[in-house]
């Protein structure tokens, strides 16, 4: 069953930001990967995220990130987010698994642990009790993402999204222009 695509004024007024060869990547794209799977995640391409707040899930086209809800038959496309200053600002999962350690330890080896932070979030302690997150990120790419991940602006874009969806704004894929 094929899904309907929809998408929220402000992720229409972000696709007409990106250049002709971008819509068309990301038309393109839309089509290819939300049509008829917009759940099946892969390693590169869909992510599911998590979260209220933020977007369920992300598509990746090249130097684009496709943020988009699925409700019942419908991918609600609330954003689409193109290159910042050269970078691309989106962000993966992190990877689950939490590890606690000492201050005392993270203090005498930081290098080790910020390494090992790439892969999971350390939970910093303090006589037992937790203090703080070590959170390190394999690229740079990711550390961009993350910003994005926790930026107010955004998370409200994402929430204006919503609710011009929800009030009946949102515009098909079919429907927009060709440019």
């Amino acid at each position: 069953m094929p899904f309907a695509i929809v998408l929220a004024p402000e992720a229409v007024e972000d696709l007409r930001r990106l250049t002709a060869n971008a819509r068309a990547t990301v038309r393109t794209a839309l089509e290819a990967h939300l049509r008829h799977e917009p759940k099946k995640t892969s390693r590169s391409r869909i992510k599911r995220l998590r979260g209220l707040r933020r977007p369920q899930y992300r598509l990746r086209v090249g130097e684009v990130r496709v943020f988009y809800d699925v409700s019942g038959a419908t991918v609600e496309v609330l954003a689409i987010v193109g290159q910042i200053g050269g970078r691309v600002m989106a962000r993966t999962v992190r990877k689950s698994g939490v590890k606690e350690v000492p201050l005392s330890e993270i203090k005498d080896d930081l290098s080790r642990f910020l390494r090992e932070a790439e892969t999971q979030e350390i939970v910093i302690t303090r006589h037992g009790k937790p203090a703080g997150v070590l959170i390190g990120f394999e690229s740079e790419e990711d550390w961009f993402e993350y910003r994005l991940e926790h930026d107010p602006r955004f998370l409200r874009r994402i929430e204006q999204a919503r609710n011009s969806l929800r009030a009946g704004r949102g515009i098909r894929l079919e429907d927009l222009e060709t440019e």
